[in-house]
Parts: structure tokens; sequence; C-alpha cells
């Protein structure tokens, strides 16, 4: 168990899980000493029953219910590719019936006299058994932070313990669900899907404080400590807040009847050119320690203490009506992307600080939960990190269906909101919550919400859905949430001033599907059902509308022409990814802003998949995830494929002076010998903070493929941002058919043709690579012939020649005009170490050789190259493999 600073204790080791159709005993008896449970599930909380299965090797583990359709193998599966939550289990379900949670643990010596139980969320009813003894009513909610005092129950000297039955939700409960992202468990997540703890305190507890920041523009913060004290005992008590913020102490008395709770307010804090807190993109994510103490009687009661930053939060309407958000009074433009957790609610931490990094490195500033709202270890990290968070319900279940609501729906609800709201208040990067989805709630629920999010003390924005739909009492959210799911050309998130063009606040869009790279593809798809896409690749999709990806690969297929196999497919798809990724970000950070926020859906899978991720379930970034981060940096040339203008956009708040622009074109036709050339230099760009200057236009393309590589350079020579775009001949562009969009889709009605790419005349390229420390391995590749080398990828290898993952590349997928070099960085995310023995694999789509000139670096060795994992097509070829000296 972990006793932590402000009086409470981890509960989260030693349970054991068992159905109670097998367990034959009730609450009293189980919550006894003597019970044998060897023969139930090892746990750890968070854990549900399918994760604790899983665990105990089960349905195959991860590698069984991963690959292929085995998922639907598991008993109690609702109807294939549907929205499972909105259908009631299977009465032969194993998990139709309630499963008993049980463990043991001893009260601390230290603890305070007042003991309570807290369960941070449950799915979906619950009744709680301490030392043979009922605690409390039924718990009903999964979003509700629940609090028992067992105080009276509690042994302090021996050992306690507790049992927990847990049922699973029905259709109409406002439970935890996966709608339409992915197939759901078939258990629907039941089980204690959060931490329990052991708290402790005097009579008066603290709950939930936090700060509140008001600036006096960017020079002075008035802070604001607040929170809830609860007297947990029978007689009236008067309570001494004391708050320690920025050097100063405050405090303020607060009267309390018998278990009464009551917020509080101390006296304002007046800071001088505070240190302020910002996202990443716009500053320094500066945090505050901060320390709130009760007494009673001049006796200490409870305390707590947590990190805070200054900053305050704002929202407004544009002249547009489009939802603009700023942090400390600056504009800022919102490019993040739907965070989905693990699909059993397992604990990884590991796998979460991998992900996390990950948004950071792709220059992203906004990660949004709809309906997975995380635990705090990751709020926290966002904290640090400076990235921000839009938090929610979902949608596409009970949490919408509010005509189906029962009295304790409603009850439930806005309790469920409470939680979330006291619980997240805290940390700085909360921007805001929207507390409908897909939709807003009607006037009821509504009113219920606001007053929640009023006494709360809520410091953020909020919106009431995510969709641009007004209500009676809070009127037009300006967001909008029009699509596309599916695919979309480039070149459609600068035209379409209909849904999802870069125009407004778009809540949820996304090119289309994101099929992986092929090693990602063979973890999950059984290689008989590897070609021709069917069955297993489609259950690798979502449910209802998204239960295919073939718009995707029709879309692929009329682009650059008929995949041969799975692994031309997967190749092929990481072009179309990148292309569409990096259009969709630069469209709307070049409209800055009338484009005021964009959320890829999504960043990241809960299980192996084939749509919506920028890095697949195996950590394993692809053609998308380069392309975002391209398009993220934050100062950055672009190519607008509406105008054909190429920009320099700078997010930075300083200005940037004497910057270069170099532009080179190449026309290619496969049957013209030699390629069209032309290059452009621009010199002395200035761009101001936060801006976007045009900078030239480049000529209408009239080959049938055409590459604008574009340079921003300093002064110096440095390369600041490097890429590579490659477009139809004008007159062969794709055709949208806007007029038959719709919000899930907007079709092509003609694609543009860039099926010459496949003929690419063959080239060469040269690879350097050298260690650096334990972390790092830095990679130089140049194109030394007279011929373009196309989307060139790198990998970085162990000695069996499998992927090192997690990893963060400098850049990839990289494109070489003749003669030119690009050196790129691969490191360990979080300060990380790669393993002793790595490789570095180099292929490109056309590319026939790759010459190896490892390079030497002190204190490691050279070692012979590893042999290369299964080659695609292209060339494969190890740069060099390093080997740590032994010690």
């Amino acid at each position: 168990m972990k006793t932590t600073l402000d009086g409470k204790r981890s509960l989260d080791a030693g349970w054991a899980i068992a159905s109670s159709a097998v367990v034959g005993l009730d609450g009293a008896a189980l919550s006894r000493p003597g019970v044998d449970t060897t023969a139930w599930y090892a746990a750890e909380v968070p854990s549900t029953v399918l994760a604790a299965q899983l665990a105990a090797g089960e349905h195959g583990g991860d590698d069984g219910v991963f690959v292929g359709t085995a998922l639907r193998q598991v008993p109690g599966q609702g109807p294939a590719a549907q929205n499972f939550s909105n259908h009631p289990t299977p009465d032969d379900s194993p998990y139709a019936v309630a499963w008993w949670y049980r463990t043991e643990f001893v009260v601390p010596v230290d603890a305070g006299p007042r003991l309570r139980l807290q369960l941070d969320a449950i799915n979906y009813r619950a009744e709680v058994w301490l030392n043979g003894a009922r605690v409390g009513e039924e718990l009903v909610g999964a979003y509700r932070v629940f609090e028992l005092d067992v105080t009276a129950v509690a042994e302090r000297e021996g050992v306690n313990v507790l049992a927990i039955r847990v049922t699973a939700p029905s259709p109409c409960d406002l439970a935890l669900t996966w709608v339409d992202w992915n197939p759901s468990p078939p258990d629907k997540n039941l089980g204690i899907w959060r931490d329990v703890w052991l708290c402790w305190s005097g009579d008066v507890a603290l709950r939930a404080p936090y700060v509140v920041t008001r600036l006096e523009g960017e020079a002075r913060a008035r802070l604001t400590v607040a929170g809830d004290v609860k007297n947990w005992s029978e007689a009236p008590a008067i309570a001494t807040v004391r708050a320690t913020v920025v050097g100063q102490v405050v405090e303020a008395r607060v009267a309390l009847a018998p278990g009464e709770q009551r917020r509080f307010e101390l006296p304002e804090v007046v800071v001088e050119a505070p240190a302020l807190w910002w996202p990443r993109v716009m500053g320094e994510p500066v945090l505050h320690d901060a320390e709130v103490t009760v007494e009673v009687g001049g006796a200490a009661s409870d305390a707590a203490r947590f990190a805070f930053g200054i900053r305050e939060v704002t929202s407004e309407l544009t002249e547009d009506g489009f939802a603009l958000h700023r942090i400390n009074g600056r504009p800022l433009l919102v490019r993040g992307a739907g965070w989905a957790t693990d699909l059993f609610l397992r604990r990884q931490p590991e796998r979460d600080l991998a992900q996390l990094a990950y948004v950071a490195a792709l220059g992203l500033d906004t990660i949004r939960f709809e309906g997975m709202l995380e635990r705090a270890e990751v709020l926290e990290w966002c904290d640090r990190e400076g990235i921000l968070v839009i938090a929610g319900w979902c949608c596409c279940d009970c949490w919408e269906k509010w005509d189906r609501w029962s009295e304790a729906n409603h009850a439930i609800a806005a309790e469920s909101l409470r939680s979330q709201l006291e619980r997240v208040r805290r940390h700085p990067s909360m921007l805001t919550w929207w507390y409908g989805s897909d939709f807003p709630p009607p006037a009821r629920v509504e009113q219920s919400y606001l007053r929640v999010i009023e006494e709360a003390g809520w410091p953020n924005a909020v919106a009431s859905s995510a969709a641009n739909k007004p209500t009676e009492l809070s009127g037009r959210s300006g967001l909008k949430m029009e699509g596309p799911y599916e695919y979309v050309p480039p070149g459609y998130w600068y035209e379409d001033t209909r849904r999802g063009g870069a125009w407004g606040f778009a809540t949820e869009i996304s090119p289309g599907a994101a099929i992986p790279p092929i090693e990602s593809v063979r973890k999950m798809i059984p290689r008989q059902d590897e070609w021709p896409v069917g069955a297993a690749w489609h259950f690798h999709a979502g449910g209802q509308e998204f239960h295919t990806v073939q718009r995707f690969v029709d879309a692929l297929t009329a682009r650059y022409g008929a995949p041969e196999d799975a692994e031309d497919l997967a190749r092929w798809a990481q072009v179309v990814t990148y292309e569409g990724q990096r259009a969709m970000f630069e469209a709307y950070t070049r409209n800055r802003y009338r484009a005021t926020g964009v959320i890829q859906w999504m960043l990241n899978n809960a299980w192996p998949s084939m749509i919506w991720h920028l890095h697949d379930y195996f950590l394993r970034p692809g053609g998308g995830w380069f392309g975002t981060r391209v398009a993220c940096a934050p100062l950055h040339v672009l190519y607008g494929y509406d105008d054909r203008g190429v920009y320099v956009s700078n997010r930075r708040a300083a200005g940037a002076v004497g910057l270069r622009v170099r532009v080179r074109v190449v026309g290619f036709d496969p049957e013209v010998p030699r390629p069209w050339t032309m290059e452009r230099v621009v010199e002395g760009v200035v761009v101001d903070g936060d801006a976007v200057v045009r900078v030239l236009t480049l000529p209408p393309a009239e080959h049938p493929v055409t590459f604008v590589d574009v340079r921003l350079e300093r002064e110096d020579g440095e390369v600041i941002s490097a890429h590579t775009y490659w477009v139809p001949a004008a007159s062969a562009d794709d055709v949208v058919d806007y007029e038959q969009g719709y919000w899930l889709h907007t079709p092509t009605a003609r694609h543009a043709d860039l099926s010459a790419l496949r003929r690419l005349p063959e080239t060469s390229i040269v690879a350097r690579a050298r260690r650096e420390g334990a972390g790092a391995v830095r990679v130089e590749v140049s194109n030394e012939s007279d011929r373009l080398a196309f989307f060139v990828q790198l990998r970085l290898t162990d000695a069996s020649g499998a992927d090192v993952l997690p990893v963060v590349w400098s850049d990839n997928y990289v494109s070489l005009l003749p003669g030119d070099a690009r050196g790129l960085r691969v490191e360990a995310p979080a300060g990380g170490e790669l393993p002793d023995v790595v490789g570095v694999e180099v292929r490109g789509l056309n590319t026939t050789t790759v010459q190896v000139v490892p390079e030497h670096d002190e204190g490691r060795q050279a070692i012979a190259p590893l042999p290369p994992a299964a080659p695609a097509a292209g060339a494969v070829g190890v740069v060099a493999a390093y080997q740590a000296p032994r010690r």
C-alpha cells in the first residue's frame, strides 16, 4: 500500500475477483477473515473483470483477443458492429451477474481519528461491505467519487476485510462506454476502474482545494484559494482554513453544522510580476506549490499539498460566431486530438507516459477526453508539460438519451459532474468542460449542469456541447461538429466552407482511416486474413457507420493505384495519412483566427485499430504522425493547396526575423526523361509573433506529379523547417462533391491521379548513423544521385530486427531531392534509454540501394550489421548497429 502526504493510503494492491455465480457467499461472510480466494482472479485495481481474466491468461490474453476477430469469441458479446452500451447484456453472459472484489488491509498506526473509504470510480453499481457490515447505500454511477465513513466499523488493530459487489451497467445507465470507437468488451467494463483509498483526518476534512487566478494584464495576479470542508462529526465545528501560496499566508474561519459540507474562499493574494503558466506552445508551464491546512480547536484536522499554475482561461465568440479561447489574455489556436484509454481500463503508466510524450513531440497543445476522463497522474503530467485538456461526457449512449432518463438519472448526472469538476479543477491544464457531446442537453438538464458548475466554482470555460447547436440557456457554443470522419483529399481542408474546412472550431474531424505500417497490421490480422482486405480488417475499424475501411482503400486505389498486397497497401497508406493530416493541421494553422481550433479524431486507439489515430496501439507512429509533427512545428513553412501560396507561420509569442524561404519545384512525367525544375528564394522574411505571412505564389502545376520542396532557413543556413509536397496537375486535381457532403463523409467526385509516383525512377541513398549517449541515435540520410528519393522511412530496430518502441523521431518519411541531405535524430521518450544494441533500417518507395556508412562514437563500438526484418518493397539497408562496451 502507498501512503500519501495528505492523509490517505492506496488500497489498490492485493485484490481477488470472482463471480457471484460461483462464490456462494454474501457480503457479510465475504468481508470476514478466512475466505479461501485461491481460485479467484488475482488483481490490482483499477481492474475490470475482463482485464483480470486476461491478466490470468484467459482468452489468450492480449495476444489472443487483439488478433483477428478473436474478441468476438469471448462470451457475453453484444451485436456485432453496434453500440453495445445501448443493448442489454445477454442473459447467458458471465457478466450478467454481480462480481465480487475482495481485499484486506491494515489501518496505519498514525491514521487520524476519522476513517473513510474513497472509491474514485466504479462501473456501475456497487455494495460495500467491511468487516461483516454493510457500509452506506448502493453506490451508483461510473463517474462519481464516493466517500464512506468507516470510523465505526474499521479495526484499528488487526486486519480489515473489504468486499465490494459490482454489477455491470444496463442500457440506460450513465456508464463509461465505447460507443462507435471500437468493439466493446463483453463485460461492459464492469468493475472498479479507478483507485480505492483509505483516508483519514480529524473531524473536519478538506475537499478538493484549488487556486483561482484573475489577471490584470500579465503584470499582476489575484489568487483565491478555495475548496470545500466537511464536518464528519455529530457536533458543530469551527474550522480554521489556512493556505500558503507564493510565500504568502491567508486564512479564514468556517462554521459547520454536524455533517455539513461547505465551500470556502480565502482572502485574496496579490502577486506582482507573476511567473505565469502557459501551454507549451505559448511559453513555459510554470508551477507553484500550495499548502492548505485545517485546524479545529487549535489542533490539526487535515492538510493538502498540490501544484498549481497562475493562469486564467477565458472564451468568447469571434465576430464570425466561433469559439476563441484565451490563455492569460492571449488568443489560442487549439490544435489537439482525442484521447482513448485502454480498452480494458488497465493502469499502464509507462504506456500513458509514452503517449503523452508523443503529444508533446507532435507539437499539439491539447488532448480531448470524451468520457475517457483520465487519472490524476495524467493530468499532473499535462500540468508539468503545458498540454491543455478538454473534458466532457460521451456521445451516443444514455448520456444523450435524455428523454429516457429517470429521476435517478438526473440526480446521478448532476453528482457525476460535481465529482469530476471537483477532481480536476485544480489542474492548470484544464481548458474547458463540454457538458454535452454531439448534442446539447435539454433545458432541465442544462440548468442542473450550470447550477453544479457554479456551485463547484469551476474556473475555466464551458460549452453546452461539441456541436454548433444553440440552447435557450447558454446560446451558441461557437463549436462545430460537421465531420468529416472518412477520407477527403488534402485540398478539402482549404476549400470547404460548409463542414470541416479550416474555419471555426472543429471539435472532432479526421482525414479518415489510418491503416498502420505493415508491422502493426501483422500484429492484429492473421496471415490467412491478410489479403484481400476483409472481415478481420473491418473488425479492427469502428462500429456502426465506421465499421469498414473500404472508403479509405478505394480512395488510395484511385489516387495512387491499386495495391498489390497488404504490404503495398500499408506502405501507401502512410503516404495518404501523411498528406491528409499535414494538410488538415496546416490549413487550420494558416487560417487562424478565423479558424480557432481543430481536434483530430483521434490521437490513439483503445485497441489495435485501422482507423482514427496518429500513432497506433503498438505505439508505432505512422505517416499521419509525422505529417502532423511537420504541420505543428512552432515556426513553419507551408504550401497552400487552394492558392499555391507559400506561407511562414510563427506560433511563438516573439517575432522572427532574418529568415530565408527556399522553394524548389520538380515536375515529374514518367514519359519525359528529364524532370522540369524551378527554384525560388526569398530573403529577409520577417514574421511577427503568433502571425502568418505569405512570401510567394507558385504557378499552377502542369505535370502528372509536381514536387514542391519548401525550406525555412536562418541567415546562416540553419534549416528550421523542411518538407516536400506532391501535387497533381492543376487540370487533373481532385474534384470534391460538396453538395453531397454530410456529417460522415464528403465524397470525391474525381480523384487526382498520382499513380505516376509508382513509376518514379529508381535511386539510391547514403545513410550515416552514430549513437549519441544511451538514449539517442543521429542519422544523416543523403541523396547523392540525380533522382528524387521519395518517402524515405527510417526504423530503429533491436538485435532481432524488431522495432524499438516507443521512440521519438525528429522527422521521418522524408523525400530528398538530388543532392539533398537530412539530419534526423531518434530518441527514447521522457529521457529514457535505448537498448544497448540497436540498428537503423532505411527504405524508400523508389530506392533500390542504401549504402551503409556506420560512424563510431566514444564509448560505443560498431558491430556487424543486424539482420533486417522481413522487408517491404523498396530497399532496406541496416545503417549501423551499436553495442555498449562490456563493463
